[in-house]
């Protein structure tokens, strides 16, 4: 059996924790831990649900967990800020993605995928636990959900004061990798109901963070994002389509054509001419 531990000092810190994560949980976060530290991976979780059923409580219990220091530096509204943080991001840090910007509509979600599927290619080279926290799977982009999700926790309840349950999903020692089923089955109707979790449990309502300053944090950037839509919407998410390429083609040096080819293999078609001129301006800014 694989010894998870990464360290006496990570083992004290956590069992000091103020909060207990659920045994079943915990061993998941250990082997991603272990896989970060020991073997240079990266690992992605997604923690979906309706308001209310306790996402922000458990993703950021997890953060805590996974990485000392964890704080609300690491909790990101929007893509750009999302994309800038794994640019800098050292080693074994956790980094989430709120939910707050993906409520606006449609569009927005539909921009927020495509830079999802670029940030992907980051993550991988960075040593990283990232959390994308949403309403649900089922909005996300496929690649994420069936190619690059290790980990799924569907937080539910009953009725509106009926929370912090779960579900997990995931692929397990019987070889089924139960996010990708779930996608496949469950889009059409937005259903969890198959395949069966591999485990389901309770969690803590022991908020990590601070509360009223994470609030306060995310209608900043509510705010932020409600005046970048007073405009014109195409004109905002071509704007943070680009500043995404400029972050993307900066990080990792590559040539146009480089460029033009990566993101062809992740589903984004742009022209070297486009490509051009977006990295023209933005060395002229």
């Amino acid at each position: 059996m694989v010894d998870l531990t990464v360290s006496p000092q990570e083992t004290v810190r956590v069992l000091n924790l103020p909060f207990k994560i659920p045994k079943s949980l915990r061993g998941l976060l250990d082997g991603f831990k272990w896989a970060i530290h020991k073997k240079n991976q990266s690992a992605v979780m997604i923690v979906d649900g309706r308001s209310g059923m306790g996402k922000t409580t458990l993703s950021f219990q997890c953060g805590a967990y996974m990485s000392e220091g964890f704080s609300l530096d690491n909790v990101h509204f929007t893509p750009e800020s999302f994309l800038q943080a794994l640019s800098v991001a050292k080693k074994g840090q956790t980094i989430i993605f709120d939910e707050a910007m993906l409520l606006s509509s449609r569009a927005a979600l539909s921009s927020i995928n495509r830079m999802i599927v670029v940030a992907m290619s980051m993550i991988r080279s960075k040593n990283l636990f990232i959390i994308f926290n949403v309403n649900s799977i089922f909005d996300l982009d496929r690649n994420l959900a069936l190619s690059r999700a290790d980990l799924l926790l569907h937080c539910y309840g009953d009725s509106l004061t009926d929370k912090g349950k779960f579900l997990a999903f995931f692929k397990g020692i019987d070889g089924r990798d139960r996010i990708k089923e779930l996608y496949i089955r469950g889009k059409k109707l937005y259903s969890y109901g198959e395949p069966k979790a591999n485990f389901f449990t309770t969690f803590s309502g022991y908020f990590a963070l601070d509360e009223k300053e994470y609030e306060e944090k995310k209608q900043e950037g509510v705010n932020n994002f409600l005046k970048g839509t007073s405009g014109d919407t195409p004109t905002r998410f071509k704007k943070q389509r680009n500043d995404c390429l400029r972050i993307i083609h900066s990080i990792k040096g590559l040539t146009l054509r480089e460029l033009e080819e990566f993101l062809a293999q992740n589903g984004l078609r742009i022209s070297y001419s486009s490509l051009s001129r977006v990295i023209t301006q933005s060395k002229q800014d």
